[in-house]
């Protein structure tokens, strides 16, 4: 499970998160098991129709918001 950012409470610097999706051409890349990263991404290769990307910012400390 994903349980979002959290960063340390008492932490001085605010955290940057990278979210990125892809449209893909197919209904599954037929990964079985366990993968990583590198291995959906090879998998994804000649099937990406468009991609985003989004960068958020989060933090704890309320002298940095």
């Amino acid at each position: 499970g994903y349980d979002g950012p959290c960063p340390p409470w008492n932490d001085e610097i605010l955290h940057h998160y990278h979210y990125e999706v892809h449209a893909l051409d197919v209904d599954s890349l037929g990964l079985d098991g366990e993968f990583d990263g590198a291995a959906v991404r090879e998998a994804m290769a000649g099937h990406v129709l468009a991609s985003a990307r989004v960068t958020g910012t989060y933090t704890l400390n309320p002298d940095l918001r």
